[in-house]
């Protein structure tokens, strides 16, 4: 039995973070999200075209059969882990399996090399590069619009890659974490409008919108605290969230892009889609370092003023009741 459920739920996400800044993302063959991938393209092999509402049908099951499997097998594990192996390794799990959910170092892993090249004028890899973090065609970027793309996907990153899956840790526990990662993944893969998708994804991206709603629009407030601290423009961050956060497709993604144009007093545009900002498009790649401490930090106060509080009175709590329930629910079978 656990002895102190708030100090467990206080070292879990510390452990979380040190994993993240040490050892940043697992292999790949070791990594929880790409076993996620691999199951959803397998399921969307499966399903045939043609048909408009069988394919929203099977959309359904193409969302649900990887969120039950991922959310009940590796909580189960944790449960496992608890209970035969001891109090430590379950920490240590958890906090793995945690880490797994966010991504704070590889932003900078992907972004940073953008600036590098561009400080050298090498156009054509940073184009490559800025390729790895956004779905647009970059081969006429120019060097204005690679800033920017840059810019906007860490902005994007700050809720679909950070403090989302963080607050539904807070609410859930690692189970509702994991939950989160497997609808964010789904989105990636087959939530798209196009002729492939737009029937078969539906469904995982309308649950997408769903589950990045909230902290899409609370983010804002930490971007703009952040900007206060390192002394950006932080009413023009909340002002032009308020303003420009409609201009995307999305109904989640324009809130914290244009809270970062805010921030940091810039236009970005993602050309014949959106203008964002009331600056001008950012020449100096030092922006994309601008950009990244602001994550940083934001994504910090996000943590300990936010999610480490719903986790401590929360979220520990529902991640054990979980834990105990799939447990029980294959255990009790046998005995």
């Amino acid at each position: 039995m656990l002895n102190s459920q708030m100090e467990y739920a206080i070292l879990i996400v510390l452990l979380a973070l040190l994993f993240d800044t040490v050892l940043g993302e697992p292999p790949h063959p070791l990594h929880p999200v790409v076993w996620m991938g691999g199951l959803i393209a397998f399921l969307d092999r499966k399903i045939p075209r043609g048909n408009e509402k069988l394919e929203k049908i099977l959309g359904v099951f193409l969302g649900m059969i990887p969120i039950f499997l991922f959310t009940f097998t590796l909580t189960l594990l944790l449960a496992i882990a608890r209970k035969h192996i001891g109090t430590v390794a379950w920490l240590i799990a958890s906090a793995l399996l945690f880490k797994t959910t966010f991504a704070v170092k590889s932003m900078h892993q992907h972004a940073l090399p953008i600036l590098e090249y561009l400080s050298k004028g090498d156009i054509e890899n940073a184009r490559k590069r800025v390729a790895m973090m956004v779905s647009r065609n970059v081969k006429s970027l120019d060097r204005e619009h690679i800033i920017s793309a840059a810019i906007e996907s860490i902005s994007e990153n700050i809720v679909d890659g950070i403090t989302s899956p963080c607050f539904f840790l807070g609410i859930g526990g690692i189970p509702i974490a994991i939950t989160y990662r497997v609808i964010n993944t789904l989105d990636a893969m087959v939530g798209y409008q196009n002729n492939k998708y737009k029937n078969v994804g539906w469904f995982s991206a309308k649950l997408d919108d769903l589950a990045n709603w909230f902290t899409a629009r609370f983010t804002v407030f930490f971007i703009a605290l952040a900007a206060l601290l390192l002394r950006k423009n932080w009413r023009l961050s909340i002002r032009v969230a308020m303003q420009h956060h409609g201009r995307t497709r999305s109904p989640n993604s324009g809130w914290p892009i244009a809270a970062m144009a805010g921030a940091l007093n810039i236009k970005l545009e993602k050309i014949n889609q959106y203008v964002i900002g009331e600056g001008m498009l950012p020449r100096d790649p030092q922006m994309i370092q601008e950009a990244l401490k602001i994550m940083k930090i934001s994504s910090l106060l996000f943590l300990f003023f936010t999610v480490l509080p719903l986790y401590i009175f929360l979220g520990i709590h529902v991640q054990l009741i979980l834990e105990n329930f799939f447990y029980d629910l294959i255990w009790g079978a046998y005995t």
